[in-house]
């Protein structure tokens, strides 16, 4: 009898063992659920923003060069470069190691590195407004300081939750091969962002792509006259066709400025954007004249002289004798003040007519110091730096007489590119569950047996 009350008892608490040991389980698979859910949400985030970063490297340049003009430190521009690479090619692979469940113990930490930097940084952008936007996503997606604010918050606390139960989660690819992984991502990134810094970015999110016109009817040429008020520390514009504030109600003058036009008439957001070019002066506006006078037409984009070398001038004077034989025109748009375009001249020796525009404005036309950029009756047809162009003088008997034949197919290359990559990281994942595949047949045959 007494052996039976231990039996009973014995059953009991194994009973209760196991509802004990149950519930734990059911916690985790719960944990695990939520963690892949922010792994996928944490990780689609970071390659999204490192890929489209490296699309185009060189905007993420200039947006780290406008942060460092504000920022009251001297960080030398030397570092910018390989600063912008490190950073795109490294979210990417932040990114890429939360999805596939690769160093789930250090994925998360790297995570929080980065938001550890970022999240104070965005707040003081908020506050402070030194930039437009923050560049976060490129010009594929831009968002507001204070959204970029919130967005890294909500990055937080993912990635809280990450360092707390990632090492929970299963991984796509198996830990041996994750180095593989790692080579393969960082191949892909490195080209996708060579490709844009010498060639020109394989998507092209800025306002001017392949099939665009760079000036626009719709847009027209003459500036509109804008005047800035100042009252109670808050600055208004007004249009030259409102009614100006009166100084009697506390507004006071503070600047002037003049903007491209804009027409209500205009059917799309792009027939809206006309880039503005000046003559060398700087002085009146022959946007009319320059790039809507159609035909065909080579322009040589150049966002800041100081940085283009003379040995340069060749290709370009040689260019513009080809052009001319050809019968297409030949223009140069610079950026630059009076003394450096004359400095540019005489280096140069330019036959060519030089008009002048905003840096900012050359550079979302084209990437690249110097670039071309080939039109065809005001449509945008090929761009590209001048480096990458495959001949150095342009006045040898074998060099093509089409300009067609320097247009890049950007989208299919990229297009490959990222198939190859996809099936390599798809072929790793398939490597990974063959040992738990083959650990799932060899139970069930000795089951049936």
């Amino acid at each position: 009898m007494k052996e039976d009350v231990n039996g009973v008892n014995e059953a009991h608490a194994d009973e209760k063992a196991s509802r004990a040991l149950d519930k734990p389980r059911e916690v985790k698979r719960y944990i695990r659920a939520i963690t892949w859910v922010v792994r996928i949400l944490v990780g689609g985030t970071f390659v999204f923003s490192g890929f489209v970063k490296c699309i185009d490297p060189l905007g993420t340049v200039y947006k780290m060069a406008d942060y460092i003009a504000v920022l009251p430190m001297d960080i030398p521009e030397a570092l910018i470069l390989p600063g912008a690479f490190t950073l795109c090619i490294s979210e990417f692979l932040c990114g890429v190691f939360l999805l596939f469940g690769c160093f789930r113990r250090f994925s998360p930490w790297l995570l929080a590195a980065f938001m550890i930097f970022f999240t104070p940084f965005s707040l003081w952008i908020a506050i402070a407004d030194p930039v437009p936007d923050c560049g976060c996503f490129g010009d594929a997606l831009v968002i507001s300081n204070w959204e970029t604010f919130w967005k890294n918050i909500a990055l937080c606390v993912g990635t809280i939750w990450l360092i707390l139960f990632n090492r929970f989660t299963g991984w796509l690819i198996r830990p041996y091969l994750q180095w593989i992984a790692v080579i393969v991502s960082g191949i892909f990134s490195l080209a996708v962002s060579l490709y844009g810094y010498d060639w020109q970015p394989m998507i092209d999110f800025r306002p001017y792509p392949v099939g665009s016109h760079l000036y626009s009817e719709a847009t027209g040429t003459e500036p509109e006259m804008v005047f800035i008020y100042e009252k109670d520390g808050e600055k208004k514009e007004f249009k030259e066709s409102d009614i100006l504030p009166s100084e009697d109600e506390g507004w006071t003058f503070v600047d002037r400025k003049e903007v491209a036009a804009t027409h209500p008439e205009a059917n799309s957001e792009k027939e809206t954007e006309s880039v503005i070019v000046y003559d060398e002066m700087g002085e009146e506006d022959v946007s009319r004249d320059v790039l809507g006078a159609g035909g065909k037409q080579l322009l040589l984009l150049i966002p800041d002289l100081n940085a283009t070398t003379p040995s340069s001038s060749y290709t370009i004077n040689s260019m513009n004798t080809w052009a001319t034989n050809l019968g297409i025109d030949f223009a140069a748009i610079v950026a630059g003040s009076q003394e450096e375009i004359e400095t540019w001249k005489d280096l140069s020796m330019p036959s060519y007519p030089i008009y002048t525009s905003e840096d900012t404005v050359i550079k979302e036309v084209a990437r690249g110091n110097p670039s071309i950029v080939y039109l065809e009756d005001g449509v945008v047809m090929w761009k590209r730096t001048l480096l990458s162009l495959p001949v150095q003088d342009f006045l040898e008997k074998d060099v093509t007489q089409n300009p067609m034949d320097f247009a890049l197919d950007s989208e299919r290359l990229l297009i490959s590119a990222v198939l190859i990559y996809i099936a390599a990281m798809i072929i790793l994942t398939g490597f990974s569950f063959i040992p738990v595949l083959a650990g799932k047949i060899s139970r069930l045959s000795a089951k049936d047996r």
